[in-house]
């Protein structure tokens, strides 16, 4: 039976704010039952002003070097793992810089080649609203508001989308992250969030269901059930993304994201797989997939 995650692999190797080696990360994910599994490494931001604090001794070569430095390991570790799990090389799209970021990604993809990417937004304005809540609370109060903070991810999320057509869209809701059980979106946001959507369906992108701020009891898996159900009624696809952090992480949360699609009504799951040297998509149905024995 198919057990697979795209958006995730995150590893303390090449991101600092991810623990372990990436073959540990890769390990896991066999051990744990994965038949495919995607690794989606941040791509790197190319501005000194956006290093985070963690990264000040990395700086803008050094990110650069470890991106480069993750796509061989991981290409590595697809040969060697190849009898045992498919593993899909990708990785996670930045708004970043602010005024070129879609060059800026083109340019990567191009150069990178990757089997898919992730099209996330982490940053509006170029400021971070997935660090912390007092950070993303700063954000609101130079945007005017929570509101505008709201709409402003949500266009900017439909605007890559509409730019990049990635393969897979990561955690759409992620605004909300820090909001609690209570999270929601008033109506003066909803018709962004409807942009959105409209965003990945014209792109044929495939939401990633993720857990990663439900596992750490911030919040409900992305996206919220009224987004997941809106999704289903406009015929956008879903897949899993455990968006692990380290080997700890990997799989862990996905039962509740394959308990809301199938609350939302989804009867398939897209799965990625390379056949004949492209990356196709296949709709498996919900009821086959578990965990390889």
């Amino acid at each position: 039976m198919p057990w697979f995650s795209y958006h995730g692999g995150h590893s303390g190797e090449f991101c600092r704010h991810a623990k372990g080696r990436l073959e540990e990360v890769v390990e896991r994910a066999w051990e744990a039952g994965f038949t495919h599994y995607g690794l989606s490494e941040h791509c790197p931001r190319i501005r000194s002003e956006d290093v985070f604090e963690d990264e000040i001794d990395l700086g803008v070569e050094g990110l650069e070097r470890l991106f480069v430095e993750y796509q061989a390991e991981a290409a590595r570790l697809r040969v060697l793992y190849a009898d045992r799990l498919e593993i899909l090389v990708g990785f996670e799209t930045e708004r970043l810089p602010p005024d070129d970021w879609a060059k800026v990604m083109a340019r990567l993809r191009a150069h990178a080649n990757p089997d898919f990417i992730i099209g996330s937004v982490h940053h509006v304005n170029a400021r971070c609203i997935d660090y912390s809540k007092q950070r993303t609370e700063a954000v609101a109060v130079e945007m005017g508001g929570r509101i505008p903070l709201e709409q402003a991810y949500f266009d900017d999320l439909a605007e890559l989308v509409s730019e990049l057509r990635p393969e897979i869209v990561g955690h759409f809701d992620l605004i909300r992250k820090f909001d609690g059980d209570g999270a929601g979106f008033g109506e003066e946001v909803w018709p962004r969030v409807e942009r959105a959507l409209e965003a990945i369906h014209a792109a044929n992108a495939v939401l990633d269901v993720n857990p990663s701020a439900h596992r750490r009891g911030l919040s409900p898996v992305y996206p919220l059930p009224r987004i997941l159900k809106r999704a289903r009624e406009m015929g956008i696809g879903v897949t899993l993304g455990d968006d692990s952090h380290g080997a700890h992480d990997v799989g862990v949360g996905l039962d509740a994201c394959i308990r809301e699609i199938k609350v939302a009504g989804y009867q398939e799951v897209a799965c990625f797989r390379r056949i004949g040297g492209e990356t196709q998509r296949v709709e498996v149905p919900v009821g086959q997939m578990q965990p390889k024995p």
